[in-house]
């Protein structure tokens, strides 16, 4: 029924299916778990309450979180502060420990496309996968493309909250190499599929397109 009911309301939207299955589940903090949600329901045991099917739900998911974002997997969409007072509490340190990873290896990437851009506009939108870069980029209200000089606040705000010397970031990315973590973006088909199209909606310089706007804002969901 549930999955049904999801059919109907949100046909494929990958997002409100996993808020409205997560919510009936009381674990909404799990909403970025990249996996498909129906199929791990079916893994389960038959439970004799809904408390006991939230808990055996939960220990899938969580297993799933953790070895997401061990092999570099999506970090978007989960909430720290959420996660942190919750009993999802547990992989806190997970999602951040990923974040900061994903982060390094991609402000690196593109730093090392600067020098040879012909335009004063950088593509992001590899940026736009992370979760600390989908949070700012956000917040800005900007597209695919941004200006290099709105690049380097965002990356200069990024590295901060980090606590990492801006100049560093090289020496950065080559020791996470060389620790094994060069693992990152690491989407599902379905969740990239996903995102490619919410990043694709903001247009190239930040123009929202207003009916998928009204897809994406559905109780809250628009507020990461």
């Amino acid at each position: 029924m549930l999955q049904v009911g999801c059919q109907e309301s949100y046909k494929t939207h990958w997002l409100k299916t996993h808020h409205m299955v997560l919510s009936a589940f009381s674990i909404p903090e799990l909403l970025g778990v990249d996996c498909t949600l129906f199929e791990e329901l079916l893994s389960i045991d038959t439970p004799t309450s809904i408390h006991e099917a939230s808990n055996s739900f939960f220990d899938v998911l969580v297993k799933i979180a953790k070895m997401q974002f061990a092999r570099g997997g999506s970090t978007l969409f989960f909430d720290v502060a959420l996660i942190s007072s919750t009993r999802s509490a547990i992989i806190a340190a997970d999602l951040i420990q990923a974040r900061h990873h994903e982060t390094v290896l991609v402000l690196n990437e593109i730093d090392e496309v600067l020098p040879s851009l012909t335009k004063e506009w950088v593509d992001v939108s590899r940026l736009w996968r992370t979760g600390n870069g989908f949070r700012l980029l956000k917040a800005r209200n900007l597209g695919i493309h941004i200006h290099v000089k709105e690049y380097q606040e965002i990356r200069d705000r990024l590295l901060r909250e980090m606590n990492i010397n801006p100049e560093k970031v090289g020496e950065e990315n080559e020791a996470l190499r060389e620790q094994g973590n060069s693992d990152y973006l690491q989407l599902s088909e379905t969740l990239n599929e996903f995102v490619g199209g919410l990043i694709a909606s903001r247009g190239i310089r930040g123009s929202f397109d207003p009916y998928y706007k009204t897809l994406i804002n559905h109780q809250g969901l628009d507020e990461f």
